[in-house]
This record gives structure tokens, sequence and C-alpha cells, in this order.
């Protein structure tokens, strides 16, 4: 799982109902309470007007960076983005307090701490790195007690999660009734001739590809075909793979009409995107969880793939984050409404 985890960090980016109601959302705020009074904070003052966000180049980070500035400006909130060279150094940034808001992947802090293995399940990673976070002064906004999405509707429920998916293609392809690994696994046990693309890495490591067809049920050597993220689409395309890996909010596989698969046995860490912030900004601004609560609730797997894909397709990023601004704030009214 750790050579499959630091795989994943190197492309730089893979379940119960989702209610986000007015007790979720309440929820969400009520949690930074908690967390800022078992920190100590004390307001930074008045004269603070501005919000900083801090985005890496990866095009998933300043699309989430701008869905952020969004749904923040539209509260009335003055922010801005601060572009950094890596997401290390964005990181880094708001450690130091030179930023605001950043929106981390909980794996990608787990294994930057320098642990190994980052969890499958999205509460247990969220909550370990939110734990070691607050001690930093920094708050993981989120739900007290988040559902964990289940089967295979859990890709368009929240929270999103950017890990490791396995692609395949939409009808009428003969493989686009599969939904998940375990139906994947199957497939390939009936068909031995079948060919899947992975990164050649992923694929020779014997804690990456062999483990996961481990976990699965496949036999361990099974042959692939070598293949990056975006030559795996390719390959699923044109039938040359049953299925190809890539991470599940891919806009490469989202706009060619591919469908990831669920991993229903969390073989895959969790990399879920999330705001964090300082924790003393939320002292003398929670207006700034109440802006960001649509992000924290509503954001899912589909949304976050499908808005990846219109900036794929040449969209200006800020048009495309303007959007999935108002589609997560949209879905959170309708929440509060039903």
């Amino acid at each position: 799982m750790a050579a499959c985890a630091m795989t994943f960090t190197a492309h730089r980016r893979m379940c119960r109902p989702v209610s986000v109601g007015p007790r979720r959302i309440l929820r969400v705020i009520a949690a930074t309470l908690v967390v800022l009074v078992a920190a100590g904070c004390s307001s930074r003052g008045d004269d603070v007007a501005d919000v900083r966000i801090a985005t890496g180049p990866d095009p998933e980070s300043v699309l989430l960076a701008s869905t952020a500035l969004a749904l923040l400006e539209s509260a009335g909130i003055d922010a801005e983005l601060v572009a950094f060279g890596d997401e290390r150094s964005a990181r880094q940034a708001i450690e130091l307090g030179d930023v605001d808001v950043h929106l981390a992947y909980s794996g990608e802090v787990w294994l930057d701490s320098g642990r190994a293995n980052p969890p499958g399940d999205v509460s247990v990673s969220l909550d370990s790195v939110g734990a070691a976070d607050l001690e930093r002064g920094i708050v993981w906004l989120r739900d007290a007690d988040p559902p964990e999405p289940e089967g295979v509707d859990g890709i368009e429920q929240g929270p999103a999660n950017a890990t490791f998916a396995f692609f395949v293609a939409g009808p009428p392809a003969v493989d686009a009734d599969l939904r998940t690994l375990s139906q994947l696994s199957l497939r390939l046990s009936e068909r031995p001739d079948a060919s899947i693309c992975v990164d050649s890495e992923f694929g020779r490591r014997p804690d990456g590809l062999a483990a996961m067809l481990s976990a699965y049920s496949v036999r361990r050597d099974r042959p692939f075909l070598a293949a990056d993220p975006a030559q795996a689409v390719l390959g699923v395309l044109e039938g040359d793979c049953i299925a190809g890996l890539s991470h599940a909010t891919d806009g490469r596989a989202w706009r060619a009409g591919l469908q990831p698969l669920v991993d229903d046995l969390r073989f895959f860490p969790a990399f879920v995107p999330a705001p964090t912030v300082r924790s003393e900004l939320l002292a003398e601004r929670p207006s700034v969880a109440i802006a960001l609560a649509p992000l924290v609730g509503e954001l899912s797997t589909g949304l976050l793939g499908r808005a990846n894909a219109r900036v794929e397709a040449g969209r200006p990023v800020s048009a495309v984050a303007a959007e999935l601004a108002e589609e997560v704030r949209l879905r959170a009214l309708e929440r509060l409404r039903g």
C-alpha cells in the first residue's frame, strides 16, 4: 500500500448516503467551533480584510482553490489566490501563517508527515490528519461525523475522493456494466486474455498491482500493459485494455466518457480534498466556515471529475470554478429544503 500511495503522489493526482440538511451544516460549523475552543485560539484583530488561499500548480488544485474563492466572494468575503510552485510549498505556507486557506488532500498530508500506508477509510484519514493539524493551528473543515459513501452511488456522494481508480468505457462498450472493482475482478477471472493498463512502477511492485489483485482474489501474476494515466485512458478508449488506472477525478477520463469503478474493498488510500483553514482566522471570522460549508458537504468525486473535464476541454478555470461553486451551493440548498 505504501508503494501504491507514493506512486499516486508522484502522479499528483481514488458508503453511507450523504445528507446535508440543516443539522449537517450546523455540524460542520459546530465541529469547527469545538476544535477552536480546544486549541485555545484568540482573535488576531479586526484589521484583516483579505483571506489568502494557497494553490499549487496542479490543475485540480487551482480549480479547488478557485471554487473556494468563488464561495467566499459570493458570501461577501474578500479573498485572493496565492500561487505556489508545488503543493508542498502551498502546504508550508499555511503552516507558517503566510496564507489562510489551503485545499489539501488527506492522503497526501498523511504521507508528507512521514507516515506510510494512508488508510482507505475516508473518516479514518480525515480524523488522523485533522487531529495532527489542530496542534499546528490548522483546522480541516468537515462534518463532525461524516458518512462514508458506499456502493456504486458513492461516486456521486460527498466527500470527493481523488484516489486511484480503474476506469472502464461507458455504453455501448461491452464492459460498461461494470461498477465496482469486485465486478472487474470477476470479469478478469472470466476473461484471462483481457488486459488492464496500469503505471509500470505500480504494475511491477509486489505491494502495487499484485497486492491489489490479491485483495480482489485475482491471480497476482496477471500480465498488464504499461501505461501512464493519459495512455491508460487512451488504451480503454481504443479497446486495448478492459480497464485503465488513473485517479478518480481525472478530467481526461471523464471528458472521454469513461466511468470510474468503486473501490469497494477500500484497497487504495483515501485522498479527500478538503479546505484547511488557520484556526486563528476561524476564531475571528467563523463566516469563512459557513461560506465553505457547501464545498465540505456536497463536493463529490463525480462533480469534481466533470468539472476537471470541462477544464480539460479548454474552459477557463475561473468559469468552471464559478459553476462548481454554484453546483455545490444548489445541492446544499436542495438538502436544506428536503
